[in-house]
């Protein structure tokens, strides 16, 4: 926790479901009787009206003050680093990919450990939230819940039917086998081109930092399809020595992971 402010930043992943969670809040200065946060646009309109009105609702119910702002994910991912390195830190930060963020600054011991927050909903968490929200601290030396986990996603594909079809395919004959989809994908770039479709692009990955929490997730999906889950095991251990982690990193890596972004 940095001692460079009265605020403690606790960072989590808000979702339009939060209600119950944000009905028994926790302020790190329990004596507070304001709060400020920092909330993650959301994707549509009717997100933030949602994480507006559970706001007001939570301030008219405690007679709390939320002094909240609701910022882009890139401006909020900046604005948070910025606030951890200076030490004015705000009480709570939400955001859809604080593993850009949290795992370095809770094993720095710059986040507020929120287990007994979360421990009340354990039961109710996957394996993978609770691995997804723990983290090491190397002052306290323990792992700790530095994240109170309100959503979890995946990371899916997109395929534009309508554009398959164009190219004189059915996405009905795709094979049902990783590299036998990509390499089916691949078949439609000259058809199309063919056509006159010179802006469209068969496939559009990212691999990439300028948005980390997408580039580390995709990397992360070829990995367990290339048979490399285990590179980091339940217990923490690292296992880039383990050749079939080496092979599958090779893989992910190769010219099916790393075809041109869509424009």
């Amino acid at each position: 926790m940095i001692r460079m402010s009265r605020r403690s930043a606790l960072v989590g992943s808000v979702s339009l479901a939060a209600t119950g969670a944000l009905s028994r809040p926790y302020i790190a200065n329990a004596q507070a009787k304001t709060a400020v946060c920092w909330l993650n646009q959301g994707f549509i309109p009717q997100e933030d009206a949602a994480m507006r009105a559970v706001a007001e609702d939570y301030m008219k119910a405690s007679g709390n003050k939320l002094d909240y702002s609701i910022m882009p994910f890139m401006a909020m991912n900046q604005k948070t680093i910025s606030a951890l390195t200076s030490g004015d830190v705000p009480d709570l930060v939400f955001m859809d990919a604080p593993s850009s963020i949290l795992p370095q600054n809770a094993w720095d011991d710059k986040l507020e450990d929120v287990s007994d927050v979360v421990s009340q909903y354990e039961s109710q968490l996957t394996d993978t939230a609770k691995m997804c929200s723990t983290f090491y601290n190397k002052a306290t030396k323990k792992r700790s819940y530095y994240l109170c986990p309100i959503k979890q996603g995946a990371t899916p594909f997109h395929v534009w039917g309508d554009l398959i079809e164009k190219a004189g395919m059915k996405l009905s004959d795709a094979p049902n086998t990783w590299d036998g989809l990509w390499n089916f994908l691949k078949e439609t770039q000259k058809p199309l081109r063919a056509k006159g479709m010179r802006k469209i692009y068969a496939l559009g990955l990212q691999i990439t930092t300028v948005g980390p929490n997408d580039g580390n997730n995709l990397f992360a999906h070829f990995m367990i399809a290339n048979g490399g889950q285990n590179i980091v095991t339940p217990d923490g251990k690292l296992h880039t020595d383990d050749p079939k982690i080496r092979e599958a990193a090779i893989k992910s890596v190769s010219p099916t992971a790393t075809a041109p972004a869509s424009s």
